[in-house]
């Protein structure tokens, strides 16, 4: 087994680096709990954010007596990420599948049940995403495996309201250098919780603005995504919500 270097301490901030740059952690789903219909195809194209809020730990000497403290303080951040575009395909009456391109830069799946559905909507719709980071001697494949429980709320034909709490496992794996012993595996789990609203102009296109935080249980720190997703293609029907002639 190789054994970590000191240099292994500078992996959380490649981490951080890749995630805030090229491939963050993305759970919007720019959709409702339904599924698209067997052997239709829809469409998402996105423009998104991420934001974290977090702790710095600063050590500080003073001068007079020589003595160390350590100070927190609260940093955050927000910047725009690079589109993504997503494809749903249907299987059968409750089942489809999603392949992703996150913000240009990592890829993902996902497979979509819906086993319910009328003026109220439950899927479940596990995925995973991957992307590999690397910059100088460093490189690192990240992977994460999403996992949330999708409940909608369709107050009409035309308009539906979706919370999706759930959870996000991380696994990373990287080399901070060119050597035999600057090799690492880290992992953790993240509790996850995204609201978003959809509003549909016609039966193949919708509009759905959409924000998810992320917390990690092992430490203080919030991120979140926010974007707003143009669907278009064979989107989910919602006839049975019309009311009739």
């Amino acid at each position: 087994m190789r054994k970590p270097s000191a240099r292994l301490m500078a992996l959380p901030a490649v981490l951080l680096f890749g995630s805030l740059l090229c491939g963050c952690p993305n759970p919007n789903s720019y959709g409702t709990p339904r599924t698209v219909e067997p052997g239709k195809i829809s469409h998402s194209v996105s423009l998104e954010s991420y934001g974290y809020i977090g702790e710095v730990e600063e050590d500080q000497v003073d001068p007079n007596t020589g003595e160390s403290t350590t100070r927190t303080e609260t940093t955050s951040g927000f910047l725009p990420t690079l589109p993504s575009y997503q494809l749903r395909a249907g299987l059968t009456d409750m089942l489809d599948i999603g392949a992703h391109v996150h913000n240009l830069s990592s890829f993902g799946v996902d497979l979509k049940v819906n086993p319910v559905r009328g003026v109220f909507d439950l899927a479940v719709d596990p995925g995973l995403q991957y992307f590999f980071v690397t910059a100088n001697e460093a490189s690192v494949h990240i992977v994460y495996l999403h996992a949330p429980l999708m409940l909608g709320v369709n107050p009409t034909d035309w308009f539906s309201i979706v919370v999706t709490p759930g959870v996000t496992y991380a696994l990373a794996s990287g080399d901070i250098a060119d050597d035999d012993e600057a090799a690492a595996v880290g992992d953790g789990l993240l509790l996850r919780g995204g609201l978003g609203f959809q509003f549909r102009t016609s039966e193949s296109f919708a509009i759905h603005p959409e924000v998810t935080m992320m917390k990690s249980v092992d430490g203080p720190g919030l991120a979140y995504n926010f974007g707003i997703g143009f669907n278009f293609g064979a989107l989910p029907s919602y006839k049975d919500l019309q009311e009739p002639m």
